[in-house]
């Protein structure tokens, strides 16, 4: 004779008990802390790569930023910073200026604008333009020194009653020098507004 299969439903009423107990000790809390555990979803947003037309920081007062050194060896022709400047409006003040084996270069901008006077002075390293000297233009910029690390610019200087071609007020000089990552203005920048005097304006 073969043995029946069923079991004993009985059989199994201890244990199922013990598991209903332990499963009622503490797991309140576990439940409790699931329902209420928050998930915190980090975005992560990727910056557009650099154009080459941008400074590590902005020099002085103008220019932008960006995450990547330029190179101070790389070559940059008058032509190519010509158009640079050409790009934003400006026209080449002095090509004499121009000093093609230094790291740091500058070039003297003159607006194309309503304002014939309205001057920047257009700063490179290697083949990358890393900014203009100051926001706001100049009514007269002059290079009168640069060493490749350096750059001294003067800024005529203007009463209120002067006309923009003659400054009466004398002249300032900034020097403007090259860290590896900055530019940074080793003086005072005279003020742009034209009430001010004297005034760059």
């Amino acid at each position: 004779m073969v043995p029946s299969r069923r079991r004993n439903p009985l059989a199994f009423a201890p244990a199922a008990l013990a598991l209903l107990a332990l499963a009622g000790c503490g797991g309140g809390t576990a439940r409790t802390a699931d329902a209420t555990r928050t998930t915190t979803v980090v975005r992560t947003v990727t910056a557009p790569a650099s154009t080459g037309t941008s400074s590590v920081t902005a020099p002085a007062q103008g220019g932008t930023a960006s995450a990547t050194a330029p190179n101070p060896s790389a070559p940059l022709s008058l032509h190519a910073a010509e158009q640079a400047l050409d790009a934003r409006g400006y026209g080449v003040l002095s090509e004499s200026d121009w000093r093609p084996g230094q790291p740091l270069k500058v070039l003297v901008g003159v607006s194309r604008g309503s304002d014939p006077r309205a001057e920047l002075a257009f700063l490179f390293v290697g083949a990358t333009f890393i900014g203009t000297d100051t926001k706001a233009p100049s009514g007269r910029i002059e290079v009168v020194a640069q060493d490749g690390e350096s750059v001294t610019l003067s800024y005529g200087l203007y009463r209120p009653s002067d006309s923009i071609d003659a400054p009466t007020a004398g002249a300032a000089s900034v020097t403007y020098r090259w860290t590896g990552t900055r530019l940074v203005p080793q003086g005072t920048i005279p003020s742009a507004a034209p009430a001010a005097s004297p005034s760059r304006r």
